[in-house]
């Protein structure tokens, strides 16, 4: 009888455990969140003289990013975004996002305007628990100050 009790305290607990972890494989979802990011790198190469494209800019941001919800995906997850913009009002990167557990969501950037700071971003894979997530989004970046900028993301996804 005692045996019984103590098997279905674990059978109970586990339950409940599940219950609260949060579900991952197959999850579907929409996110939206604020990054604060750093500029960290930044470099700059002129044009030659003439050359309607004035210059091309390239760098690296870094800071964290929360989750509007409090919700735990990409809830304080280091943010690291490398970027490339043109002078012709052109730009791409590629933005990783680590967990506190190590692992990752990768995401890929376009902006046709970068004078507005808004684009589009695809995520193209994880690792971990994320291996294999799939979605879409829009971010818009803008700077707060000289090397502090915001970033606010809107991102559908789906793990499978």
């Amino acid at each position: 009888m005692r045996i019984r009790a103590i098997c279905s305290s674990l059978a109970l607990g586990c339950l409940c455990a599940a219950a609260g972890a949060p579900a991952l494989s197959g999850e579907k979802g929409h996110y939206t969140g604020l990054a604060v990011l750093n500029s960290t790198k930044f470099t700059e190469l002129k044009s030659p003289e003439g050359h309607p494209g004035k210059s091309v800019m390239c760098g690296e941001l870094e800071g964290l990013m929360f989750n509007d919800d409090k919700k735990p995906f990409l809830d304080k997850a280091h943010y690291i975004v490398q970027y490339v913009i043109d002078g012709n009002n052109w730009s791409s990167c590629n933005k990783t996002f680590t967990m506190k557990d190590g692992d990752k969501v990768f995401a890929r950037c376009e902006s046709r305007n970068t004078s507005s700071g808004d684009g589009t971003l695809i995520l193209v894979g994880g690792t971990g628990k994320y291996a294999g997530i799939r979605g879409s989004g829009t971010f818009k970046f803008r700077p707060a100050s000289g090397a502090v900028n915001w970033d606010v993301l809107e991102i559908d996804y789906e793990i499978p």
